[in-house]
């Protein structure tokens, strides 16, 4: 892994207490799990399945030609699933994220077996400024701010890797 690039804390940044970004801002793209500093969220699921992970970014153009901005999210030790976050990326798009102040990006995945699960969030290009990761199990209602932050106690903290 290339040891300069590293996920750091922005406080005050965004609808909650802070955000997260990768540092340096010049950092190369590369290709999880090889080279990819990574987020952990450990979490416990009671009744698995599809579920939507919605991750909430700041608004931001895509400031390389040709490409859009892209993480990657994988749960346990599957493989890393890239996302751009700039895939619908129209005017309306644009409007709606300047609007809101952030860019909803959603995506599904299904798991298997009830307990404990480890939520992986991967750099794949710099830029990328994350403020909150809901996990839909399906019962998530529509809101500004989004669910109140989860209940985490003692060794369940955020793992930058």
């Amino acid at each position: 892994m290339d040891h300069s690039a590293r996920w750091e804390k922005i406080d005050d940044l965004g609808r909650t207490l802070s955000s997260m970004t990768v540092f340096p801002v010049t950092a190369h793209s590369v290709t999880p799990p090889r080279d990819s500093p990574r987020l952990e969220y450990k979490l416990y699921l009671f009744d698995p399945h599809t579920i939507e992970v919605e991750a909430i970014l700041a608004p931001t153009l895509n400031f390389v030609p040709g490409r859009g901005l892209r993480y990657a999210i994988s749960f346990d030790d599957e493989a890393p699933q890239v996302i751009d976050a700039l895939a619908q990326n129209t005017v309306k798009d644009w409007e709606t994220s300047v609007k809101d102040s952030v860019r909803n990006v959603k995506s599904t995945r299904t798991l298997s077996g009830t307990g404990y699960h480890i939520l992986k969030f991967w750099m794949v290009d710099p830029g990328v400024v994350l403020q909150k990761l809901v996990v839909n199990l399906g019962a998530v209602k529509p809101s500004y701010l989004g669910p109140p932050e989860s209940y985490h106690h003692g060794g369940y903290e955020l793992t930058p890797h």
